[in-house]
């Protein structure tokens, strides 16, 4: 058997060996000036032809980059750049908000990123985000699977291409939309882990930010989650629940009194500043940008030609959630409690429908004395999983709640309790 595997490993070897990859340290950003930590940009050709070109950025954690874990991040949508996550999220830098003036956006450092006690790989996915270009017209045809097979494919490369990592504890995580791609992703990498494929990454589990998790379950979980936040009456709300028979996605456009009674709020962030800076010739150029590979630079890309390329083929990971309770894994599932995209009550009840034994009951967890939310804790044989709630956070907490979430996870890596 370990002929086989050493074999194996060293044909992989011979195929990798041509991956179109590359890969360049950046030095400075406009806006900002000299780097004080390592930040590299480049990127990693997938598909059978390595059609598609997906761009990535790679901050070292600035404690231990050899010992800290590894953390893939992918950003929500679909089509939401890992420049989002870089710049709004958990990444080093942040917009200087006290200084915008029409020129070129100001950066600083961000005091919460996560990249203090993580390595950090942000990936542009799936094709039609960010950076990532095709070469081919073809290659921008694609959906959730496929998205997962080219995540996955471009981990396999990119730790070949960087094999100092290899053996650091390695998680993939993301918020939003990307729930829907981090479990079935999650299934695949622990299948690989398990039969000894190369590389051998040291994947030890997911880390899911609000995470979309059964699209039915989460938007039909909007209109209980109005009226327990009061942001509609109960008389409305027992009328909608009545007259829309508790189905808010598949309304009968003939049912007057259900289309009539159904409403929802949402509520949306500002993110113009990084349209702008990105756009910059001078910042494309720092970042090494293939020129001619892409026009305008969107954040989240919801463009008519993305949206109709793009086909959603992954309505809920329930079952691969269950599947990976047969792990040795370990998950973080956390979400802001004022979170309406992605209400937790639809969240709770689907980690609830886990056949896992409630190891840690409900209880706050605090940061400096103050109730930063609330926590429990779940496990199955060898898995384990941490549901926590931060207070007062909306769909995208590290960017709400930057302290509450550095926290969070900075306990959680080091299996501290929150």
């Amino acid at each position: 058997l370990l002929f086989s595997i050493l074999c194996y490993a060293f044909l992989l070897m011979l195929i990798f060996s041509h991956i179109a990859s590359s890969n360049f340290i950046v030095k400075s950003l406009p806006g900002f000036g000299h780097l004080p930590f390592t930040l590299e940009t480049g990127y990693v050709g997938v598909g059978e032809r390595e059609e598609v070109q997906l761009f990535y950025y790679f901050v070292e954690s600035h404690r231990s980059p050899m010992n800290d874990p590894l953390l893939l991040w992918l950003v929500g949508g679909p089509g939401c750049s890992g420049l989002s996550g870089f710049l709004y999220e958990n990444g080093p830098l942040m917009f200087n908000y006290d200084k915008v003036n029409g020129t070129i956006p100001e950066l600083r450092l961000n005091p919460n990123s996560w990249s203090k006690v993580l390595n950090i790989l942000y990936v542009d996915a799936p094709i039609g985000t960010g950076f990532s270009y095709s070469k081919t017209q073809q290659g921008y045809y694609t959906n959730d699977k496929q998205t997962v097979e080219h995540i996955y494919d471009f981990l396999q490369k990119w730790l070949v291409d960087h094999p100092k990592f290899q053996s650091n504890p390695t998680y993939i995580g993301g918020g939003s939309y990307s729930g829907l791609l981090v479990p079935p992703l999650a299934q695949k990498l622990y299948e690989g882990y398990k039969a000894g494929y190369f590389p051998l990454l040291n994947f030890k589990g997911c880390v899911l930010a609000s995470p979309s998790l059964d699209t039915y379950l989460d938007f039909n979980a909007r209109v209980q989650f109005a009226q327990q936040r009061n942001l509609i009456s109960n008389e409305l709300y027992e009328s909608v629940k009545a007259n829309c028979n508790g189905d808010y996605i598949n309304i009968n456009p003939n049912n007057t009194k259900c289309m009539s009674d159904y409403e929802v709020y949402s509520e949306k962030d500002k993110y113009a500043l990084g349209d702008m800076w990105a756009n910059d010739p001078n910042v494309r150029k720092n970042l090494n940008v293939r020129e001619g590979t892409i026009g305008v630079f969107r954040r989240c890309n919801v463009t008519d030609a993305f949206i109709d390329a793009y086909t959603k083929n992954v309505p809920s990971v329930v079952e691969y959630l269950q599947n990976l309770t047969n792990t040795n894994l370990r998950s973080l599932i956390y979400i802001g409690d004022l979170d309406m995209d992605v209400p937790y009550l639809s969240t709770h009840s689907i980690i609830k429908s886990q056949n896992m034994k409630l190891s840690s009951s409900w209880r706050a967890w605090f940061i400096g004395g103050e109730v930063a939310g609330y926590t429990e804790e779940y496990e199955r044989n060898e898995y384990h999983l941490t549901y926590v709630t931060v207070k007062g956070g909306s769909h995208v907490v590290q960017y709400q709640k930057p302290r509450e979430a550095y926290e969070m996870i900075s306990r959680w890596f080091s299996y501290y309790d929150i």
